[in-house]
């Protein structure tokens, strides 16, 4: 073997071995428990909140049908939205993510309970949130602190983890 391919052989296992970097995120289901908190003031608690919803129609996981949604977020989970080109189903968002006090990298957005997960928070990108503590911080992959992309396919059958498949919109 080349000394090229195995430097890069062993850079490969070395970043799968170390585990992608983490950030702290606050997270919290509500503007209440938010301000409860203490951690951010009420004000910010709420305009981040505003923006995370604002985001949710554009991010949110899409299902052309109900029960597609319902297999991943229960039948109380989900709500049919209407588009220009007819209706489609997206997950409820059920909290927020934000920065911590000072930190700008990190991109609010809105958080979601699967199904299969109730009681962990997950992003739009399917990204698994941690233990949360009392105050709302916890550690999540750097990956997943970034702006999500907005949603142009719906997903056809099952579309939280590794059952998703996705058709055009």
């Amino acid at each position: 073997m080349n000394p090229f391919k195995l430097a890069l052989l062993g850079a490969t296992a070395l970043l799968v071995a170390c585990g992608e970097k983490k950030e702290e995120v606050l997270t919290y289901e509500s503007v209440a428990a938010c301000t409860s908190a203490g951690v951010q003031d009420a004000a910010t608690c709420q305009a981040e909140f505003d923006t995370a919803q604002s985001r949710h129609n554009e991010v949110a996981p899409r299902y052309a049908r109900a029960n597609d949604c319902y297999t991943d977020f229960g039948y109380n989970g989900c709500r049919s939205y209407r588009t220009s080109s007819g209706s489609i189903w997206l997950p409820l968002m059920v909290g927020y993510m934000l920065a911590p006090r000072g930190v700008s990298r990190i991109y609010t957005q809105p958080l979601y309970r699967p199904s299969s997960d109730p009681g962990k928070f997950y992003t739009a990108r399917n990204g698994r949130i941690g233990a949360v503590s009392r105050d709302g911080r916890t550690q999540i992959a750097s990956s997943q602190t970034t702006k999500p992309q907005a949603r142009t396919r719906t997903v056809a059958r099952g579309g939280f983890g590794a059952r998703a498949r996705s058709s055009g919109s």
